[in-house]
Formats: structure tokens, sequence, C-alpha cells
């Protein structure tokens, strides 16, 4: 399960370049076979008018199944997986889901335009909660990604509690003249949102 906003922002060092990816691929093709985004298709079609760039490349490489049993006799397990995911989201509804396959995807699983493949597949699965097939080679990449977002959420959280605390009047930031707590909360709050529908806010 792809997430277009995600590309580029997860998998980063302290200084805030790209790690690559280690090559964990069991080059399968079921990933290929089974995407789908947690956006609409009307809303990709949408990003893509508005020139988002990875919107465009994701429509570009991937076809729409025509019906979800389409999709599940081709890739019952992943798409049962991810129904069961939705089905935990709020901000999801199952009916707005569409799946898709590459339309480059080789009968050996492989990829047909490795060379030239768009960011989302070059960078996939981009963060430990996209939802990759069973038994994919990531999966362990995945929860490592996934700790690592949990202690840095944490870890702004505790921040923000302690520099509240040495405050000396509740109002502003202790060690930075001219900044309030409330723009600090809010920048922290800004680093966080994107974790929000993966529990973040219970971490």
């Amino acid at each position: 399960m792809y997430d277009l906003n995600y590309y580029g922002n997860s998998n980063e060092n302290n200084q805030g370049q790209a790690e690559p990816l280690p090559d964990l691929c069991h080059k399968c093709g079921r990933c290929c076979k089974s995407a789908t985004t947690f956006n609409t298709h009307s809303k990709l079609v949408a990003m893509a008018e508005q020139g988002q760039q990875e919107a465009i490349d994701f429509l570009e490489i991937f076809k729409p199944y025509a019906t979800l049993d389409e999709a599940r006799a081709e890739v019952p397990e992943q798409v049962e997986q991810v129904m069961k995911v939705i089905t935990e989201r709020e901000d999801m509804d199952e009916k707005d889901v569409t799946f898709y396959h590459c339309r480059y995807v080789t009968p050996e699983g492989l990829c047909g335009i490795y060379e030239r493949r768009p960011r989302c597949c070059r960078e996939a699965p981009g963060h430990g909660w996209s939802v990759m097939p069973p038994g994919c080679g990531f999966e362990g990449w995945q929860f490592a990604q996934r700790e690592k977002q949990k202690r840095m959420v944490r870890d702004l959280k505790n921040m923000a509690y302690l520099m509240a605390q040495a405050s000396p009047d509740g109002v502003n930031h202790p060690t930075r003249p001219g900044v309030t707590l409330a723009e600090l909360h809010q920048v922290v709050d800004d680093k966080i949102a994107p974790w929000k529908p993966f529990g973040a806010d219970n971490w």
C-alpha cells in the first residue's frame, strides 16, 4: 500500500539525507500486482492534473483493476491484508479503495522498466506502515522503521514537556527568547502529524 505523501520523509539519516534501501526484495512481483494508496482514484487523478509528479508517475505505471474481485483473484492474501488495515482506520472507507497492477511487471514478477522506474517504486516500501504482501523481504526493515518513528515522536513529546516544565512563566520557551511554548508545540505537532493516522497520539 503506497502513500505518496511519505516518500523521502521517513528513511533519512540525522543529516536529513535519504538512506539507500537495503536489497531485501524477494522479486516476487506481488506488490507490483496489488498496489493501492491511501488516496481514492479520483483524488489521484486530481493530484495528477494539478501537477503532483508522484501521482502522475503512479497513474502512468499502475492500471486499476476493474473490480475488487478481479484484484482478489490475482493477489488474494494482499487484498485481504489491505482491507483489514482499512477497516481499522477512521479516515478510509472500503468502497473508496482501488487496487492497481503494474503495466510493466514481467510474467516472472520482475520489473520491465527497472532502470527508469519512478520514485514510488524506487523508494518502496517508503516507511514502516506501508502494507506489503505477507512474507515480504522488507518485513524486518519495516519493523525497524516503525520503532524509529515511534522513538522520534516520543523524543519530540518529551522535549516539549521538558521545555514547558522549565519555562519561567509557563508561556515562553526557557532558552529561546522570542519563542513561545505555543509555537514550540505547533512545531512538534507538525512533525508528528504525518504519523497520527498510525497511532502517534498514543506513543
